[in-house]
């Protein structure tokens, strides 16, 4: 593998001012600036803070065994048992077989961070990779896009959550996501890896109860050597370690909405949309009924409910049922960050462009519980380039940034079929407008002798109409075939580089290139030497 770095075009407006270090009004809306080197003045503020490290090294150990872990994993583990460990953490809902792109390069990135900085402040470093297990939007994370034929396809899960049930709660239909796999194989290449992966596969679905047990397995896998610690925050063992944390978020659970729009209002007025939705009662809590996730908001100052009143609770009820099942409460985005930041020692955070434009509007909730927001570290931005994909940019020309930034759209409007096609269009039209002109004289006939006949002249003139048009479209697909083989090799591009006109990350999945680079590609791309800087990475295979 080989690699080249490029600056992104067209990036949002938070993300273009937030990778300038001087820029004044973004960065007020965050505690670090992460460019200038913050961790040894993170590291010395948290050094000051209590933390149950032995608690959750004894939950962690256990949780990354169940997915048969690699030693490197308990080794960083056992680390926070030390009282100087700090950790680098990020995360993602547990999409199926890992979802898009992204997911691997966040994992990397949480890899490559933690380990520079142990090596640089000299203390120990882990990385926690952080499964959104709570989330119900099972729709968001039920399918994945693969090639087949040039083409993109969603392939998705036939699985319904209409109880809106966590996916750690989800149960796993086997058979389903057997078909889902089976069908994904099938979109590809068989290679000299496909049948070891497919089995590989078939044992992890047959292991897992639910949609995390899925993910989990498949990670460790993938990064088997790696010390990737992975957590579940929907866990129910978890859940007893944040009883104390959810009280406080249901006790200042007002001032916590009102700190959250005082900067959410000030990133919209400044035209940096809505990244979280306002509400001016939101409670920013889930609370688990029957299965399902209900989403509180406060009716007053003491009094909780869901938006359709299936349930209500006074504050003292909330207080005393998370106490008593704290596996029935869950975050949302906005007390999400706040939880993981009193429960983990977080020397930084990676995120996506989507998750740093939310975090941006969460300072003064941190301030609120007297801690300020860690470092948030945008996660590496990677685009993989097969040997077959640079042959064809090299053959038209095309830069690799104007690939991923537009498609192969300018190369393929310079292609003569264009013109011989409007040159068609246009003769076709000429020759109708001169069938009505030639046609005219009988008309007029019909109509001064037999007016009976009008819808017959009338038809016979659609006929000839209809039988030039044929040809002409006859004409335009042997002048489409002529061209189909360039036409094809821009498709390869754009399904490539430039999936559902976006960064090939938000779209294609690591088992593509599993498939065809082998089990261990993505232990290979955790051993690049990637620099954690604003700019997009090319990763060219060979």
């Amino acid at each position: 593998m080989k690699t080249t770095e490029c600056l992104l075009r067209n990036q949002s407006k938070l993300m273009e001012q937030y990778h300038e270090p001087n820029d004044q009004f973004i960065q007020t809306f965050f505690d670090y600036s992460y460019q200038n080197n913050p961790y040894t003045q993170r590291y010395k503020e948290l050094s000051k803070l209590h933390f149950q490290r032995a608690c959750l090294f004894e939950h962690l150990l256990k949780f990354n065994k169940k997915y048969n872990c690699s030693n490197e994993t308990v080794h960083n583990a056992k680390k926070l048992l030390d009282p100087k460990s700090v950790v680098v953490v990020g995360g993602q809902q547990a999409g199926v077989l890992t979802g898009p792109l992204y997911t691997i390069h966040k994992i990397i990135t949480i890899i490559k961070l933690a380990k520079e900085q142990e090596e640089k402040l000299s203390v120990p470093v882990v990385p926690i990779f952080w499964i959104a297990g709570e989330d119900h939007d099972f729709e968001e994370i039920n399918h994945i896009f693969s090639i087949h034929d040039s083409k993109l396809h969603k392939r998705k899960v036939d699985q319904q959550n209409s109880a809106k049930k966590s996916v750690s709660d989800l149960c796993l239909e086997q058979s389903e996501v057997l078909a889902f796999v089976k069908e994904v194989f099938l979109d590809g290449i068989e290679t000299s890896v496909t049948n070891t992966l497919l089995s590989e596969l078939n044992e992890i679905i047959a292991k897992s109860k639910n949609y995390v047990d899925f993910f989990s397995f498949l990670i460790h896998r993938l990064f088997k050597n790696s010390g990737i610690v992975l957590l579940d925050s929907h866990n129910p063992e978890l859940r007893k370690l944040e009883i104390p944390y959810l009280k406080q978020m249901i006790l200042n659970n007002e001032q916590i909405n009102d700190k959250f729009l005082q900067s959410a209002n000030a990133l919209y007025n400044q035209g940096f949309g809505e990244p979280i939705e306002r509400g001016e009662n939101s409670a920013h809590l889930f609370y688990h009924y029957n299965g399902s996730r209900l989403l509180l908001e406060r009716i007053d100052s003491n009094m909780f409910s869901d938006k359709k009143g299936i349930c209500q609770f006074s504050k003292d009820d909330l207080l005393h049922l998370v106490e008593k099942q704290p596996e029935n409460f869950s975050n949302n985005v906005v007390t999400r960050p706040l939880m993981q930041e009193l429960l983990l020692p977080v020397l930084a955070f990676v995120g996506g462009p989507g998750e740093i434009a939310y975090w941006a509007t969460l300072k003064e909730v941190f301030h609120l519980f007297g801690l300020k927001m860690p470092p948030v570290v945008p996660r590496l931005s990677m685009t993989i380039v097969s040997p077959q994909v640079n042959k064809l940019l090299e053959e038209f020309n095309i830069s690799a940034i104007d690939a991923i930034t537009y498609g192969s759209s300018k190369r393929r409007n310079e292609l003569a079929l264009w013109d011989e096609k409007d040159q068609i269009n246009e003769t076709l039209h000429e020759v109708l407008d001169e069938v009505e002109d030639l046609h005219q004289p009988l008309k007029d006939l019909v109509n001064r002798y037999d007016k009976g006949l009008e819808a017959l002249a009338l038809k016979n003139e659609l006929i000839i109409k209809r039988e030039l048009t044929f040809l002409a479209r006859k004409l335009e697909k042997s002048l489409q075939q002529k061209y189909e083989n360039q036409l094809l090799k821009f498709a390869l591009i754009d399904v490539n580089l430039f999936p559902n006109n976006g960064l090939q990350e938000r779209s294609l999945n690591i088992l593509h290139y599993l498939n065809e680079y082998g089990l261990d590609f993505v232990e290979r791309m955790t051993g690049l030497t990637l620099e954690l800087n604003d700019k997009h990475k090319l990763i060219y295979l060979k």
